[in-house]
């Protein structure tokens, strides 16, 4: 039967919506999943407050020219300046050398939404819009804002970059406060969980965020060539990000859906599920933690 041009996918018939290969869920392992990958092929955007380009740590991964920085004008317009820029603050060197560490030939792109000239939720929704529309693999946001009255731009645009093929790494609130994009169901929300294992991560049974993954007391390059130890919800989101630009480099044909799925199969609660309890790493509150460096950010969300 020949298809009609332009017939959504309901009317067509069983034999045009065939498909010819299919992974089943007895594939789903970690070393079928990222087994001898490097990232290699993936773009990966960094939506942060910059990334500080020429890291000892990061090993020239970094597409220095190919970024963008978002500004508030005096007039209160946002503006996009493509090029390279600094890292203002620390926190996009940390996120980046993180997903570098676990994808090493993974591009990094900084999109920044946070720095002296900027930090509105303006700016944070442009920053995404941007990396959505130049369909990004990965875009980890290791960010959010609170004001409910951005609640809907930031649905739209998530399920924009979604749609698109954008896989988008969320990191949940530090504190149990409602905190916008990471309670999307088009997005995956993260959190810290005790591992010390960056490949040791969970699937959390009471959404909305999703995975549990390493975010407690690490070491990560920060601004001037430097390294700090810190912790937060921020640090696990790139953990989560670096494995799913592993998964894209050796499966390029995955859908966010997809590659969520193949998250949860590989998680370690999910692979462990019949062995003994204590080999399970457990999820803790973060309002016991003590929160170092600066591992929560939250977008000023201003009316512009």
């Amino acid at each position: 039967m020949a298809e009609i041009p332009g017939a959504p996918a309901w009317a067509r018939s069983s034999a045009l919506l065939r498909i010819k290969d299919s992974t089943t869920l007895e594939d789903l392992s970690p070393e079928w999943a990222w087994g001898g990958s490097s990232g290699a092929g993936v773009r990966v955007a960094i939506l942060d407050s910059g990334v500080e380009c020429d890291h000892p740590a990061l090993h020239g991964t970094v597409d220095h020219d190919g970024g963008v920085e978002i500004v508030v004008e005096k007039d209160g317009s946002v503006r996009e300046i493509e090029g390279a820029h600094e890292d203002d603050f620390g926190h996009g060197t940390a996120c980046a050398g993180i997903v570098h560490a676990i994808a090493p030939q993974a591009t990094i792109t900084s999109v920044k939404v946070i720095g002296q000239r900027s930090g509105t939720a303006a700016c944070f929704l442009r920053g995404l819009a941007w990396a959505a529309q130049r369909d990004f693999d990965v875009i980890n946001v290791s960010l959010g804002t609170s004001r409910r009255d951005w609640a809907l731009p930031f649905y739209e645009i998530c399920d924009a970059a979604y749609f698109r093929g954008c896989f988008v790494t969320t990191a949940a609130n530090n504190v149990q406060r409602t905190s916008f994009p990471s309670l999307y169901a088009s997005v995956t929300s993260v959190a810290c969980n005790l591992s010390s294992d960056p490949f040791r991560f969970h699937f959390n049974p009471d959404p909305p965020t999703e995975f549990l993954a390493r975010g407690i007391d690490l070491e990560v390059p920060w601004r001037d060539a430097s390294m700090i130890r810190s912790t937060g919800n921020s640090f696990a989101a790139p953990h989560i990000a670096g494995i799913a630009a592993l998964i894209l480099s050796k499966h390029s044909g995955l859908r966010p859906f997809q590659l969520k799925t193949v998250l949860w199969a590989t998680a370690a609660n999910v692979l462990e599920a019949h062995d003994a309890p204590a080999r399970m790493s457990r999820a803790i509150p973060l309002r016991s933690l003590s929160l170092r460096g600066s591992a929560a950010f939250n977008v000023h969300a201003s009316s512009r």
